[in-house]
């Protein structure tokens, strides 16, 4: 087995696990066109695209975006059509413990540990990232309110769950959303925050939100036009008004390249490849 400490990826490994990646965004992208699911490059992903033409150099997410149609679609449709044999579908529904709102397909006989969730009892394999949007209420009062509830809600899932690096489970706050959560079970926290999340989408709204990285509203017209991008000798849908939205996760300065102390990838506690050495 290959177990690799992220403070010693050498580049060729990195690129192992970026090609591995991009075998899962492929298998993604295939049902998507087979099934008229419309997809988008989201996050990270869009501006590599963008910006490298594929993954930014420091890093190895793979990010997609979907407007919640589209990803009930996809989910549905993985059941019979995702090879079983090679790739797992990981949700909330799949997994007890799994506690996001946003679903993973994961490479089986790999493994590859982040330190907020290498001590949770769920699959751990390399994965690509799908995210729902749902719609945002105009109002501000109520979007106000509406966004203090979500993160209500993740944070009762995300302690009781048990995610979080040695420090965070010290904290008071995170002490007292464990003594909190303990009312409910986690099916019954998770069909709250389901039903909530989904409050607005029979609502034209001119914002929708991903209810994990709740800071970033886009505008709903965004998903109306998309274009396939380059990334990596491999074409993907993106946003087609992508400077619109990269303005508005990165700011107007997307296209320079951080500082090198800010040229960060996620914190991984180990990877092993599995099969794939």
């Amino acid at each position: 087995m290959n177990i690799l400490i992220v403070g010693n990826i050498k580049m060729n490994e990195k690129k192992k696990l970026q090609s591995l990646i991009l075998d899962i965004a492929e298998e993604i992208e295939k049902i998507c066109e087979k099934n008229g699911i419309e997809y988008f490059m989201d996050g990270g992903t869009q501006l590599g695209a963008v910006r490298h033409g594929g993954f930014i150099p420091w890093d190895d997410d793979f990010d997609i975006a979907m407007k919640r149609a589209d990803y009930e679609k996809f989910i549905k449709v993985c059941e019979s059509e995702l090879d079983q044999q090679k790739f797992f579908l990981q949700t909330g529904r799949t997994e007890k413990y799994y506690c996001f709102s946003f679903a993973k397909v994961q490479l089986k006989g790999t493994e590859i540990l982040e330190d907020f969730s290498k001590d949770v009892n769920i699959r751990h394999g390399i994965f690509v990232d799908i995210f729902p949007y749902d719609n945002l209420p105009d109002n501000i009062i109520r979007r106000y309110i509406f966004l203090a509830i979500n993160h209500l809600f993740k944070n009762l899932l995300w302690t009781k769950c048990g995610y979080g690096v040695s420090w965070q489970k010290k904290k008071f706050s995170y002490i007292l959303s464990r003594i909190g959560g303990s009312v409910f079970s986690i099916d019954k926290l998770k069909q709250l925050r389901d039903a909530h999340i989904k409050k607005y989408n029979s609502v034209n709204t001119e914002y929708c939100f991903n209810s994990d990285y709740p800071k970033n509203h886009l505008n709903n017209l965004l998903f109306l036009r998309k274009k396939k991008y380059v990334f990596e000798n491999k074409r993907f849908w993106g946003f087609e008004d992508s400077d619109n939205f990269l303005k508005t996760l990165y700011g107007p300065t997307y296209m320079e390249l951080p500082p090198e102390e800010d040229r960060k990838e996620h914190s991984k506690y180990k990877i092993n490849f599995g099969d794939y050495q």
